[in-house]
């Protein structure tokens, strides 16, 4: 019930301030990570805004996850490199192999860096509950793109409330279309550094970018 009255007010609340467009296409990118038995580092570059892209990884057993992404703000990644600052301000939800939602992020990451062009933290973190050995896929895309109110199962696709071609965030800086995304896999909880407090989300967001950063925190 969380997660579908989020999605509503979510959905409400583009829809009032992207009216004067139309909804766009979204083009799925999909990619195989494979096993996860390590910390886990994968990154490129989507060719425009209106892309998803679907990450499948397996895992070998019960644990709990660490999934985050670096691009936005730059900073140190799962397998110990370190991700360079400019990417899109990026979204993540994890489902299961049936497409099932599994967990959604905490927006913006509590271990996210500051861009040091904008001074705003737009990267995404999720921390799962212990998850049992299989398949997942993690969704990434452009915070503009989003799942309908009414979807049920990833199969249901995406829509895309922004331009469909550049990225840019919500006070209207120009980014590129690279993304970085960590995992954090069995046995190494420790490769994943685990949220703080709020003070270390760096600085305050004005209203408008407060309420669509946090658009699926909570569920």
């Amino acid at each position: 019930m969380e997660r579908t009255l989020s999605r509503l007010s979510l959905t409400a609340l583009l829809l009032g301030c992207f009216a004067s467009g139309s909804l766009k296409a979204v083009t799925i990118s999909t990619t195989n990570l494979g096993t996860v038995s390590a910390p886990m580092t994968t990154g490129g570059t989507l060719v425009n805004q209106g892309v998803a892209l679907e990450a499948t990884f397996s895992l070998g057993s019960a644990t709990q996850l660490t999934i985050f992404t670096t691009s936005y703000g730059g900073g140190a990644n799962a397998n110990g490199s370190t991700a360079s600052a400019g990417g899109f301000m990026p979204s993540l939800v994890l489902y299961n192999v049936a497409g099932n939602y599994v967990s959604g992020q905490i927006f913006p990451s509590p271990i996210g860096s500051a861009d040091p062009a904008t001074g705003l933290v737009g990267d995404s973190y999720i921390r799962t509950s212990t998850l049992g050995a299989g398949t997942y896929i993690v969704a990434l895309s452009d915070y503009l793109v989003q799942q309908s109110p009414a979807a049920t199962n990833l199969s249901d696709g995406f829509l895309d409330y922004g331009s469909g071609t550049t990225f840019s965030d919500v006070q209207g800086n120009v980014r590129t279309g690279n993304y970085t995304l960590n995992i954090s896999g069995p046995g190494n909880a420790a490769a994943a550094p685990e949220p703080g407090t709020l003070a270390l989300m760096g600085p305050a967001f004005g209203g408008l970018a407060l309420w669509m950063y946090r658009r699926r925190n909570a569920r």
